[in-house]
Order: structure tokens, then C-alpha cells, then sequence
């Protein structure tokens, strides 16, 4: 679903999420619903009633912009649903909106949940599709917590660092010309030498 620069960030992000050590790690589902935004699901964290179709889990909505504004601000978002794997219908009981940098910017919770459809939307879609049919979406990674997935994957929006400027050059010996923007010109080819004349034949 993602494009081709999306991919190269999961697969980075994965590479620096899977350095946590394996003894305590488990797997995590993320799943890229746009080009700004990633849904990650803790598939251990999913709470099952017996007898009961309905199941209850958080599901953490990572965005390129929590805020409208610009520059873009990455931020999450955490919700707590429930899902119903035979209707295949979800609803949402409460939110929790986060900056990058962890602080809370709005907590609601539902006065009146109501079902909807779980193709709604394909961050819901994705979230249903791990908690009802056990699909992992696009990746699944290996950390010891879903702050580290997060965290993760709001620095794969980082901008990339600016190039430095060349480095003036220390002054030219003398008789000597230096420039830093041209690469140092390769040494001529030597010119073959002419072999000698050979005397004449004495007669």
C-alpha cells in the first residue's frame, strides 16, 4: 500500500527495532493505512471473553501530524475499542492524543459507543483484521514495548540531515593554485619517450 520510500523507512525501522535484545522482546503488527500515518497493534494485549465474539483492544495511531500546522509534528494516537469478529462491525470507548515527546493533548471517552462498519476506515480495517482474523497487516517487528515501535516510527519522518558546505581550503603554496570546487586534476599520462637514432652502419 505504501510507496516504495515508505517501504525503504518500515524496513529501516525495523532493522533499529529489532536491536532490542531478543530475550525481551515480542512481536508487534504495523501496518501503514496512508502515506502519513501507521497503525500498531500488540496482538498479546487483545482481550478475549470465551463464548463471546467481542473482543477489547488498544490500537496506537502513529501520525506525520498530530496538529494542523506546519512544520508537520508527528504524534499517536491510543484507542481503546471493541470489536465484534461476527457482525464485523467496531467501536471505539475512549482516545488518548500524544505529542512526539509524550505529552497529552486530549483524552475523550464515548458517552454512547456505537457499532460501525469495521471497513470504515482503513485504520479501524486494520486494527479489526489483527484482533478477529489474526493477520499481522504489512510488518511484524520484534521490542520490548510498543513506545519503542512508536518512537521508531515517528523518527522514520525525520528529516534527512542537511548537507555540509565545502570546506574553504588553507591558503595555496606559493605558485600553486587551490580550489575546492573541482576535483584535483589527474597527472597527465606520460609521453612515451622516442628511442634514440641508431648510428649509421659503418662502411
Amino acid at each position: 500500500m505504501g510507496t516504495p520510500l515508505n517501504s525503504l523507512r518500515l524496513a529501516a525501522f525495523a532493522a533499529a527495532t529489532l536491536l532490542v535484545g531478543v530475550a525481551e522482546a515480542r512481536p508487534f503488527y504495523v501496518t501503514q493505512t496512508s502515506d502519513d500515518a501507521w497503525t500498531v497493534m500488540d496482538p498479546q494485549g487483545i482481550e478475549v471473553t470465551p463464548g463471546s465474539p467481542v473482543r477489547k483492544a488498544w490500537a496506537v495511531r502513529v501520525q506525520r501530524n498530530i496538529l494542523t500546522g506546519d512544520p508537520p509534528q508527528p504524534g499517536y494516537v491510543r484507542t481503546l475499542s471493541e470489536y465484534d469478529c461476527a457482525a464485523r462491525q467496531t467501536r471505539w470507548l475512549e482516545f488518548t492524543a500524544y505529542s512526539r515527546a509524550g505529552g497529552m493533548l486530549i483524552n475523550k471517552v464515548n458517552p454512547q459507543p456505537e457499532w460501525a462498519p469495521a471497513t470504515a476506515a482503513p485504520d479501524i480495517h486494520a486494527a479489526y483484521r489483527v484482533v478477529c482474523e489474526g493477520v499481522g497487516g504489512r510488518a511484524a517487528v520484534s521490542a520490548d514495548s510498543v513506545a519503542k515501535v512508536v518512537i521508531n516510527l515517528m523518527g522514520s519522518w525525520d528529516s534527512p540531515l542537511t548537507p555540509l558546505l565545502p570546506i574553504s581550503p588553507a591558503p595555496a603554496a606559493k605558485g600553486k593554485v587551490a580550489s575546492a570546487k573541482t576535483p584535483p586534476a589527474k597527472a597527465a599520462p606520460a609521453k612515451p619517450v622516442a628511442p634514440a637514432a641508431k648510428p649509421a652502419p659503418v662502411r
